[in-house]
């Protein structure tokens, strides 16, 4: 598995600039993306936050934008940390 992180704007969120999140995960195979993309669904229900998800056989694209990046921010969400750890987890 790889990963690939990007920025692709800013946002202005007050008086300081929040830049969109975008990572995609690479798996060896259809099963591992499918575990990866069940476990993700229970980590979203648990925070209560979906960030914006593509993927085929063998990836996923997460995109969470500027005003999702505050909302994890304000809730001192770990989400993210725990997102590309799930991936981590998966792969081995």
């Amino acid at each position: 598995m790889s990963m690939t992180n990007g920025i692709n704007a800013v946002a202005e969120s007050g008086s300081e600039h929040v830049a969109a999140f975008n990572q995609r995960f690479d798996f060896g195979s259809y099963g591992q993306t499918r575990q990866f993309l069940d476990q993700l669904a229970d980590l979203s229900k648990r925070e209560e936050y979906y960030p914006d998800v593509s993927f085929g056989k063998t990836y996923v694209n997460i995109s969470i934008d500027s005003a999702g990046q505050t909302t994890l921010r304000e809730r001192d969400s770990s989400f993210i940390l725990d997102m590309q750890e799930l991936a981590r987890k998966t792969r081995d």
